[in-house]
């Protein structure tokens, strides 16, 4: 549930993740803002 990056809550993927433990996490650690990584699959360039 945290980012490896930065430490903080990772953004939720479904309505089934939204919890009361992530919302305490999330006021301990903060929300993760960092980039998400591709998909797989996905073939867009920037």
């Amino acid at each position: 549930m945290l980012c490896l990056s930065c430490n903080r809550v990772r953004p939720a993927l479904s309505r089934d993740d939204y919890t009361a433990e992530r919302a305490r996490l999330i006021t301990l650690h903060g929300l993760c803002v960092c980039k998400p990584p591709p998909r797989p699959g996905d073939t867009r360039r920037s």
